[in-house]
């Protein structure tokens, strides 16, 4: 499999950690949409495959843009660690989309019974970049700051542990949707609110480079979460009053 060399470090095993416990909450969830909670388990393969091999593409591709020393294609896409979010929510998405797709299952309902699972995976994966030493933040003097002498790379350095601030959102935004699940009329664009406003922030801190202005590639995506949660939160209010009227 593309990604066995990362399934085997603790970034590996906590994003199907996170894969896992989110298709548990999926199947808690599915029920209340009038689907068999054992259809999560359906699932399941093809999002973890899906992200696992989307989230070690993106990270590779990375290296084709802005080449650091001793990184290549090659040497990211085979090593165990490494993996962006964005590359994984990405192709995850069109594996989960192609399946419900050949089943003939509501997306948009299945797509609003996973958002709590997908801001609750996602938590999880970034406590695995916390124990690998991935995607720390810049120097800080505050008292929680953590150096990772064999992080990626290594710093001596105490700097912002970021990884630990946007799990810290996710896990907050996984409970504030888990709430909503029956109260939201496009839960998944809620979700996309939420996870692109925490990443737009945090990015902030980290050492990304900037690559148009002042803003990161992550920011340029986070803005287009926003846009895309936004427009999906306005249609759905707008097909609501449709509806009334």
């Amino acid at each position: 499999m593309l990604c066995l060399a990362s399934v085997i470090s603790w970034l590996g095993l906590s994003i199907f950690a996170g894969g896992l416990v989110g298709a548990l909450w999926l199947a808690r969830a599915l029920p209340r949409f009038g689907i068999a909670s054992d259809y999560a388990w359906t699932l399941f393969p093809f999002a973890i495959v899906g992200g696992c091999v989307g989230a070690k593409l993106w990270a590779a591709s990375e290296t084709l843009f802005a080449p650091e020393p001793g990184q290549s294609f090659r040497f990211v896409l085979w090593s165990r660690e490494g993996a962006t979010f964005y590359g994984g929510l990405a192709l995850g998405a069109v594996a989960v989309v192609a399946k419900l797709s050949w089943d003939r299952m509501p997306v948009a309902v299945v797509a609003n019974a996973m958002a709590p699972s997908l801001a609750l995976g996602q938590a999880i994966g970034r406590i695995g970049c916390f124990l690998v030493g991935d995607d720390y933040g810049v120097r800080t003097a505050l008292p929680w700051g953590m150096a990772f002498p064999h992080g990626m790379p290594p710093t001596l350095e105490r700097v912002h542990p970021t990884q630990l601030y946007e799990a810290a959102w996710l896990f907050a935004s996984a409970l504030f949707l888990r709430a909503r699940l029956m109260r939201s009329r496009c839960l998944v664009a809620e979700y996309l609110v939420l996870q692109g406003a925490g990443r737009f922030a945090i990015e902030w801190l980290r050492t990304n480079p900037r690559t148009v202005g002042p803003f990161t590639t992550s920011q340029l995506i986070a803005l287009g979460c926003l846009a895309a949660g936004g427009w999906g939160l306005f249609a759905s209010r707008e097909r609501a009053v449709s509806s009334r009227t």
